[in-house]
């Protein structure tokens, strides 16, 4: 009998091409993860991030790992690879998995509306999904927000944002990785009710011609109406607490009082 001569049958560099899914939301739990590809054997071991993960060899196209919750408490991308062990073998080349921020719902927030006019002030916002770079928004730019914890979140609405009535939207914004912007909860800016003190002059002749009539009160805004007996007359808005209407010839042919 001869010498011998070594003949090597050695492993395959494995190649994944596929992973059952490509993404999960940060505190998901832990769950089974299926890598697709070519030149698995029986001792491939799955990596995650370059760590090993208990893996169950299916066939030399097939298998799967076991990601740990704590895989998922972090943001970010992580490559999952296949390590096939020597005789030759190798790491495979890394598919892509993106841990990223949940989309954040909305519910209901505190107060709902304010008047016009007043004070910047401190919304509550409660939902789901906010983290802690979670941004509120108002009619959808940025506010100051604080995150108090994954239900609620408060934002600084400045004296700017309420300066016009109107109803404007809520929502909340979680960054990439993931995330995505809420529905929206409306916040309602009313016009107050306005009082009167006071009118210039108080009195004319039948017969007079079209006159400028000051009214002087409070919580006057951009759009008040004076009105003549019930009837919309043209008006100036001076300030919160003057306006002028225009009163016109017309309104003075019949002596009386009016409104």
């Amino acid at each position: 009998t001869s010498n011998s001569v070594n003949f090597n049958v050695t492993n395959p560099v494995p190649t994944p091409t596929s992973r059952g899914t490509a993404s999960a939301t940060a505190g998901d739990a832990g769950f089974d993860l299926p890598v697709n590809g070519t030149n698995f054997i029986a001792s491939s071991v799955v990596q995650w991030n370059g760590a090993s993960r208990v893996r169950t060899y299916v066939c030399p196209t097939l298998v799967t790992a076991a990601i740990l919750t704590g895989d998922l408490t972090t943001l970010g991308s992580f490559a999952v690879t296949v390590f096939n062990p020597t005789p030759a073998g190798g790491t495979s080349n890394g598919q892509t998995f993106t841990v990223g921020n949940p989309v954040p719902t909305t519910t209901d927030i505190s107060p709902t509306d304010v008047l016009a006019g007043s004070s910047g002030f401190t919304l509550t916002v409660n939902g789901t999904n906010f983290v802690s770079s979670s941004v509120v928004k108002w009619n959808g730019s940025n506010r100051v927000t604080t995150f108090v914890n994954s239900t609620q979140v408060t934002a600084a609405i400045l004296t700017g944002d309420l300066a016009t009535a109107g109803t404007f939207p809520i929502t909340v914004f979680n960054p990439t990785p993931g995330g995505g912007t809420s529905g929206a909860q409306t916040f309602t800016v009313n016009n107050p009710v306005p009082t009167t003190t006071s009118i210039l002059p108080i009195s004319k002749l039948v017969g007079a011609t079209t006159f400028s009539l000051v009214v002087n009160g409070t919580n006057f805004v951009p759009t008040s109406v004076v009105r003549w007996n019930g009837s919309t007359r043209s008006t100036t808005f001076v300030n919160s607490t003057q306006l002028s209407a225009t009163i016109l010839t017309a309104d003075l042919t019949i002596g009386g009082t009016f409104p």
